[in-house]
């Protein structure tokens, strides 16, 4: 049970901050306040509250969450793009004109299943995280390459060079984060909360 409060309390709290960023920005620029931003905004400081509860209520509990560290370090990544997720579901909502289908959304759920599949330990969250894992690695760093040469454009308008930097700087951070993943969960200790050590036995034997 503290696995799921610490980390989903930190996965909801997390995603409650990234709801709001979009926002406040909205209201800098504009000088008023959305109906649709108040709702984000309420949204938000209700899941950065409920999060917090549940994240305290776990690290009130004395027995120890049984995540070896890789495991933790593969959660962590899961809830950045979590977080990432509900940023830019926030931003097309306040800032893009409601435009909420994008890609993320569609990648949404299927993080939120990885993240079930890590805290409880299901074989099969290991192999497609890694995989993903690997993949988007290779992705990313395909992004901080072409970054400088890519024909980069902000609603029809060319991104000028800091733009570049921070395409470049954001793309390096993710890239970073799912190579800790792969690597994190590749160690024997995590091979083996995930049981795939016996399986291996079994399929050698």
């Amino acid at each position: 049970m503290k696995r799921f409060l610490v980390a989903g309390g930190s996965s909801v709290a997390l995603m409650g901050a990234a709801l709001i960023m979009p926002v406040v920005f909205a209201r800098t620029e504009s000088g008023a306040w959305s109906r649709v931003g108040i709702g984000v905004l309420s949204v938000g400081c209700i899941l950065i509250a409920c999060g917090v509860v549940a994240f305290v209520a776990g690290l009130r509990q004395r027995q120890s969450s049984g995540l070896p560290s890789g495991v933790r370090t593969a959660v962590a990544a899961n809830i950045l793009f979590l977080a990432f997720f509900a940023l830019e579901s926030s931003d097309r909502l306040v800032r893009q004109n409601g435009n909420f289908v994008y890609w993320s959304t569609y990648l949404f759920l299927p993080a939120l299943l990885l993240f079930y599949g890590l805290l409880t330990a299901r074989p099969w969250a290991w192999w497609i995280f890694r995989g993903v894992a690997a993949l988007g690695t290779l992705w990313f760093l395909g992004f901080v390459v072409m970054s400088p040469f890519a024909k980069l454009q902000s609603h029809g308008v060319p991104v000028p060079w800091y733009g570049r930097i921070y395409v470049a700087t954001v793309s390096l951070v993710l890239a970073g984060t799912l190579a800790a993943a792969f690597w994190s969960l590749g160690l024997p200790e995590t091979r083996s909360y995930f049981r795939l050590t016996r399986i291996e036995r079994n399929a050698t034997a």
